[in-house]
């Protein structure tokens, strides 16, 4: 079923089955991040669900489904590994039209950017509390610590 598909439909069946939230399960965050759909497509739940129904993406999700915790860990590598290859290569890459001259970067840029919140909804990273102590020196310019506070609530929570 999988080759029948475009790149687009198998991201957005993997998002759908083996995603993490918001794209879990969720027909239209799925569709909007595989086809890059983010404003202005008053369409986009409509597409989504004509997409759901081809044979060949339902085919694709059930195979997804019936898939192994092994077989869905080794994909999640998968994707974690090209989403870092997009980031490295569109955050960095500079393009040039066949004069020569140098192109915009910022469309690039903005495929990073996505990549990054992509990959940010797959692992999840709380920002731990952060206070800054400065120290200042006599008519000198004084130091800056960065000190991090594990967040409390959790234990807290815990406890009770």
């Amino acid at each position: 079923m999988k080759d029948k598909l475009t790149e687009q439909e198998v991201m957005f069946c993997q998002l759908y089955v083996n995603g993490v939230q918001p794209f879990l399960g969720d027909l239209i965050e799925s569709y909007k991040e595989a086809f890059g759909v983010h404003k202005g497509d008053k369409l986009i739940r409509q597409k989504a669900k004509e997409l759901i129904n081809k044979e060949e993406v339902r085919g694709y999700i059930k195979e997804l489904s019936d898939m192994s915790s092994e077989e869905a860990a080794a994909l999640k590598q998968f994707l974690t590994d090209n989403l870092i290859n997009i980031i490295k290569e569109t955050s960095t890459a500079v393009y040039r039209d066949r004069r020569g001259t140098t192109l915009s970067p910022a469309p690039l840029r903005s495929v990073a950017v996505n990549a990054s919140k992509a990959l940010m909804d797959m692992y999840p990273i709380k920002e731990a509390q952060v206070s800054k102590l400065n120290i200042e020196g006599n008519g000198e310019a004084g130091i800056t610590f960065n000190v991090i506070v594990p967040d409390q609530s959790t234990n807290s929570t815990k406890n009770k």
